[in-house]
């Protein structure tokens, strides 16, 4: 993310660019009696922290122990004085489709040498060693939930995030950005920018990147370096469109020098005009067809690295609801009834092989009924589908699909009343909710039995009985999974003891992450429909032991742990038996 390479120079070629940091000692030597230093983190960046662990991440990682290392982290600055504000990207800007359909297609693709390597039987060792850069780290982790534990919480909605969070630090005089995204290095403030990816969790260690060195090598000034960031490749202006530019400039690995000295040799001034815009754009194609928005791109960019009021777009007024589903965190079903896309990511699902079936026919029905429930009382307006932006065979790439709605069989309440009840009283429509959301699984979930679950089961519950009525898991694989979702709930084990597999079973390599995915779409409707969190918890999944156990549960060696969970096998009736 950010500008390519940018990264490597600084750490690399730019004289004292780095610097250690010991971050307690920063936010103490900060601290005054009277106001605490405002440590600003792009909450994104952090995943790769608590996902290092490569072993755990391709046995499906450790929910409850990365979500720990995460409490335990934030808790420890938090501690140390520092104020914390973490930003999260909200809806997908349009201008950014484009590149995010990309990167999932190349994530796709390493996914399926991984899955490969798996079939082959190979030591998981070997795969951690072969493929390590190319796992991608769990975001169904609820770094979100544990965050707002510890700090203000900042959803971006209609500002880049990045440019949001810039903006913020600028205006309440940050002590620091925590990222890995190099667009920082261009934005002007007097922050410290911390290395998100040096993070040393035991000492709080990490690096800074000194960005006055970075001008001072690249001989620029501060107004200069959005059409460094433009030109030298970025979200606006992918770097297979600049590379020529930059080839024509001198070798590559002068290209950072060579383009700093073609950016200083533009007409000087903090505004560029129309025909400076039109020379810089036609002299980037040379000798090539100039895009159309090539030039609408290239303002977008500049705009994008700039942090002043009257640069930032403009939020619109917002009516009621959308005021009180963005406070409430229930972007999706904002997203559902303003018509924005919602993404559906993969993790290792296979699309060369039916065995699982089709992954999104497996969400389709939750996604077109939450949709319908969501957009129920919103008809008559025209609102009966949802855009859905996913993978749907091996041999597509990532696009924007059209969902139908499904509505349910009845009038059901307003969204605003699922999500708002009086908090004085208990929840008069809980059953109706219960109802809903177990339509929303299935029509065959008997919704007697669904209702009297544990509430912290439910979700579980409700993903295995729509995994097993597609015939994705077997009943051993199901009650593994339930087994451990109950051990969880309860502390019965610690995940830290648990040892990493030789080799993973394929089957079971796929099933975990399938799993996770599932779920996060079931926990996704529960929250859409006003349930508490008791009722959603994180997912409730264990690599190691699910690895560790599996072999074992095939056999039918571990029956007698069938009667901790017993009450609860809604889906045995409909489950397979291999």
């Amino acid at each position: 993310m950010g500008v390519r390479h940018l990264q490597t120079f600084i750490e690399r070629r730019v004289e004292r660019g780095t610097y250690r940091v010991q971050m307690d000692r920063e936010i103490q030597a900060a601290s005054t009696g009277l106001k605490k230093p405002v440590v600003v983190i792009d909450l994104m960046a952090l995943f790769g922290l608590f996902c290092d662990d490569k072993y755990s991440l391709l046995c499906g990682s450790q929910i409850t122990l990365a979500e720990r290392m995460a409490d335990n982290f934030f808790r420890r600055l938090t501690d140390t004085g520092a104020e914390l504000v973490f930003f999260y990207d909200g809806s997908l800007q349009p201008s950014k489709y484009e590149t995010w359909a990309s990167r999932q297609n190349n994530k796709y693709g390493n996914m399926i040498a991984i899955i490969d390597a798996i079939d082959k039987g190979t030591p998981l060792a070997q795969v951690v060693h072969h493929y390590g850069r190319d796992i991608p780290n769990n975001t169904g982790l609820k770094l979100k939930r544990v965050a707002k534990q510890h700090g203000k919480m900042i959803i971006s909605t209609h500002v880049e995030c990045d440019q949001a969070l810039a903006a913020y630090a600028v205006k309440h005089k940050a002590l620091a950005i925590i990222s890995h995204d190099t667009d920082f290095l261009i934005y002007q403030g007097t922050w410290q920018l911390w290395s998100a990816n040096h993070i040393d969790r035991t000492t709080l260690e990490t690096i800074g990147y000194d960005r006055q060195a970075l001008l001072r090598t690249l001989g620029l000034q501060w107004h200069q370096m959005g059409v460094f960031a433009t030109l030298g490749g970025n979200d606006f202006f992918k770097y297979d469109e600049v590379e020529p530019f930059l080839n024509s400039l001198g070798p590559h690995y002068q290209k950072f020098y060579k383009l700093a000295e073609y950016v200083r040799s533009l007409p000087q001034g903090r505004k560029m005009n129309k025909n400076v815009t039109n020379n810089i754009v036609a002299r980037v194609y040379y000798g090539r067809t100039i895009p159309q928005d090539a030039n609408e791109r290239f303002q977008q960019s500049l705009t994008f690295y700039k942090t002043d009021s009257k640069s930032l777009k403009s939020i619109p007024p917002m009516d009621p609801m959308t005021t009180f589903l963005l406070n409430a965190d229930q972007q999706f079903v904002h997203n559902i009834l303003t018509g924005y896309p919602f993404n559906c990511t993969l993790y290792f699902f296979d699309y060369r092989s039916a065995t699982f079936g089709s992954y999104f026919d497996i969400i389709g029905r939750i996604i077109s009924h939450i949709a319908g429930i969501i957009l129920f009382h919103h008809q008559h307006e025209g609102q009966r589908h949802v855009l859905v932006v996913t993978k749907r065979s091996h041999t597509e790439p990532h696009a924007q699909y059209i969902v139908p709605a499904e509505f349910p069989p009845k009038s059901i309440p307003p969204i605003m009343e699922l999500l708002a009840p009086d908090s004085n009283k208990p929840d008069a429509l809980l059953p109706q909710k219960l109802e809903l959301l177990a339509w929303v699984c299935s029509d065959n979930l008997p919704f007697a039995s669904f209702a009297a679950l544990p509430a912290s089961l439910m979700i579980t519950v409700m993903t295995l009985f729509r995994l097993t009525e597609c015939g994705a898991l077997s009943l051993f694989e199901a009650d593994l999974l339930l087994w451990i979702a109950h051990e969880l709930s309860i502390d019965r084990f610690d995940p830290s003891a648990e040892r990493r597999p030789y080799r993973l079973d394929p089957r079971a390599f796929r099933i975990g992450f399938l799993f996770q995915k599932v779920y996060a779409h079931c926990a996704r409707a529960a929250k859409a429909l006003g349930l508490p969190r008791k009722y959603r918890p994180s997912t409730p999944f264990d690599g190691l032991r699910f690895h560790n156990q599996y072999s074992a549960w095939q056999k039918g060696e571990m029956q007698h742990h069938i009667q901790s969970i017993v009450d609860w096998r809604l889906y045995s009736d409909v489950a397979r038996i291999f």
